[in-house]
């Protein structure tokens, strides 16, 4: 929150009479530490590879820091954060006594500790044990009692109890228990969801997996499952309930940027690649014309396409035909203009480009002229300049990026692309399907890097579905159910149909990109450009929020993420004492509520009371933006703003009576509510609506 915010937010707080004391800033940023010794990186790590998608999930944010780099952050820099999570997969570590002594610090602080695997700190690399007493205090702190006496003879131990509803989520536990450290519950508000003995020992049943309210550990081999061959993981222990329970997020409402006003958000974004390309299905056309054709123009939905600006400009490797068809591409109503760089680069990351095992196989990229030198600001801002001045209508300038080749931007280059206003995505290429079947395939709604952040897409593309285009062509069509098990019974992504131009080569990959289409036009989603969604995940980045009381938070700074979901369904907002909240709706995965466009700061309050709203009208969902909200005396009147034609549900009406229904683009409508007040209304296109008892 910049400075200004802050004194605003302070004059609130004594103009509503509340002391500073009770407004309790809930820190949504989650320290989390890995061990380069291990061989391990800011990439690659369980917590990355396993807990970030339902960390994101609950509202919280992540930023990642090398153990080994010391001096440790200081508590300047810790005030940023609610929690530490540690991701350490060996028992040692360089200097664990001055680990132990800043972790032990951060959590008299009141900062929640989450341990995934070791604790990483047993001992230094030359095997001279740590301190016991700052390791006891780290376990006591949590709620536990550490006693020592490890083991990995796992011949020696059983299950003494396993809690069915947290543990066992995608695949049981292994038949005998991996490892045992003597752990045990020492506070009444912690619990232990594993629980492991030695046999014929007696007073030796340990926890292996607890969790309680200031934090949670889970021991390796009580985590997740491996498999041996291909790598592919499963969940032992539900990571979205031990996140939860140890980051204490009971009653906290979480930040959504996949929902806008109740629905799951979807969209279409096109890599450049094979815009020019060969097609095997009319030899006198290329594949940007058959999608165009075949897609673009059926389908009644969003597509942010994109084109590699040095396959086009003729003073590269371009021609005039393909200036003439780029600038058909940006000319349809449905397409949002978008850049894929300039020359294609297949590594963004000088140090990845110019390695041994990568110096053969990466050129700089497809699409440079003789002597190229890679220039991240001609790839970027440069690419995006060409296409807005030559290719695009002027009311369509270009400043959506898609990273191309390995999707591996570093902070510098993400950097040029938000200094210039330009919005990027790519990278995280979410599976989880029949063959990657596990919450281990969703990724991060985002990559953390530095004060920047790489938006991810929402689900993988055709490239990775075909076996980097070797086939089955056809593979395309299984993201379908990727799509639906990200949205249900947890919406962590939008639908994203993510794919290039080449789907357009063949029959069979362009007959499972209609199929992909087809069901995608089937849901009951709000269609926006990725450019929306982008903003949407930038607002819930930069949002804070601030807990005044159990049943009253105060949201600042969420720009464009516009949706808050309750975990809970005990509760309903009270919309009388709301501000800047549109409405909500009750779904089987939680609350949805809406807040109003263009603000920057919005009150929920809460209330028990069910019936609260009965008589008070509100908008339930829409497939689209509402600005402009409004009570009348006998109804509502807003402004609906949709991609095509949209629908709404607006609640709290009077039940079983008739409305009328005026709006721009057909005469008026009697409509009627149902039992509950709900009023539903479909096949409306964007304007004013407004609505009044009859």
């Amino acid at each position: 929150m910049n400075l200004m915010n802050r004194l605003i937010f302070a004059f609130l707080i004594v103009f509503l009479g509340l002391s500073s004391a009770y407004a309790e800033p809930v820190k949504r940023k989650v320290l989390v530490l890995y061990n380069s010794e291990e061989g391990r990186s800011a990439r690659g790590n369980s917590f990355v590879e396993g807990f970030a998608a339902p960390l994101n999930y609950l509202g919280f944010l992540y930023e990642m820091r090398d153990v080994a780099e010391r001096p440790l952050p200081p508590d300047s820099v810790m005030k940023e954060y609610g929690a530490v999570f540690t991701t350490f997969s060996v028992d040692f570590m360089g200097k664990p006594n001055e680990y132990l002594s800043w972790l032990v610090k951060q959590q008299n602080a009141g900062k929640n500790l989450l341990i995934a695997g070791s604790l990483g700190a047993y001992a230094d690399p030359d095997r001279k044990f740590a301190n016991t007493g700052l390791i006891k205090k780290v376990f006591e702190n949590l709620g536990f009692s550490y006693r020592g006496n490890a083991t990995n003879d796992q011949y020696r131990l059983k299950y003494e109890n396993v809690d069915q509803a947290n543990m066992n989520f995608e695949r049981k536990l292994p038949v005998f228990p991996e490892s045992y450290v003597h752990i045990t519950a020492q506070d009444e508000d912690v619990s232990s969801w594993v629980k492991v003995g030695v046999k014929s020992k007696l007073d030796s049943v340990a926890t292996t997996v607890g969790a309680g309210p200031r934090g949670g550990f889970a021991l390796n081999g009580y985590m997740r499952w491996q498999d041996p061959i291909n790598f592919q993981k499963q969940w032992y222990l539900n990571p979205f309930e031990f996140l939860r329970i140890s980051l204490d997020l009971k009653g906290v409402p979480a930040l959504t940027p996949t929902t806008l006003n109740g629905k799951r958000v979807a969209f279409a974004h096109i890599d450049g690649d094979g815009f020019a390309g060969f097609t095997e299905i009319d030899k006198h056309k290329v594949c940007g014309e058959i999608v165009m054709e075949r897609i673009f123009e059926r389908y009644d939905f969003p597509n942010s396409a994109s084109v590699i600006a040095g396959e086009i400009n003729p003073a590269v490797k371009g021609s005039i035909d393909n200036v003439e068809m780029a600038k058909t591409l940006f000319e349809m109503d449905n397409v949002e203009t978008s850049s894929h760089s300039y020359t294609h680069p297949y590594a963004w990351n000088a140090k990845v480009r110019e390695s041994k095992e990568y110096a053969e196989d990466f050129v700089i990229g497809q699409y440079e002229v003789a002597g190229y030198k890679f220039n991240a600001q001609y790839e970027i801002v440069g690419s995006c300049d060409y296409i807005s001045e030559n290719l695009a209508p002027v009311e369509k300038p270009c400043n959506v990026l898609f990273w191309s080749g390995m999707c591996d931007p570093t902070e510098e280059q993400v950097a040029i692309a938000d200094e210039a206003g330009i919005l990027n995505m790519n990278g995280g290429d979410s599976v989880f399907d029949a063959s990657r079947n596990s919450y281990f395939g969703v990724s991060p709604l985002y990559r953390e890097l530095g004060k920047h952040n790489q938006i991810y897409t929402g689900q993988a593309n055709e490239n990775i579905l075909t076996n980097l285009w070797t086939g089955p062509f056809f593979g395309f069509r299984n993201i379908v159910e990727t799509m639906k098990r990200t949205g249900s019974p947890r919406r962590l992504m939008p639908i994203d149909i993510y794919y290039h131009f080449y789907s357009g080569e063949k029959f069979a990959s362009l007959k499972a990109l209609e199929d992909v289409y087809e069901w995608a036009l089937t849901q009951d989603t709000t269609r926006v450009y990725a450019s929306a969604y982008i903003k949407m995940v930038n607002g819930y980045l930069g949002a804070e929020v601030h807990k005044i009381s159990v049943n009253k938070f105060i949201f600042w700074n969420y720009a464009d993420c516009l949706s808050v979901r309750l975990d809970g369904l005990d509760k309903v907002p009270d919309l009388a004492k709301c501000q800047n909240v549109l409405g909500y709706d009750i779904q089987p995965e939680g609350i949805f509520v809406h807040f109003t466009p263009g603000t920057m700061k919005a009150e929920l309050v809460l209330t028990a009371d069910k019936k609260a709203n009965a008589r008070l009208p509100y908008l339930k969902n829409a497939s689209g933006w509402v600005r402009n909200f409004e009570r009348t005396g006998n109804g509502v009147r807003f402004e609906l703003e949709c991609f095509s034609k949209g629908k709404f549900d607006l609640g709290g009406l009077s039940p079983n009576r008739k409305y009328k229904l005026i709006r721009n683009d057909g005469p008026p409508l009697e409509i009627s509510t149902n039992s509950e007040g709900i009023l539903e209304v479909g096949d409306v296109a964007s304007g004013p609506m407004e609505i009044s008892l009859i």
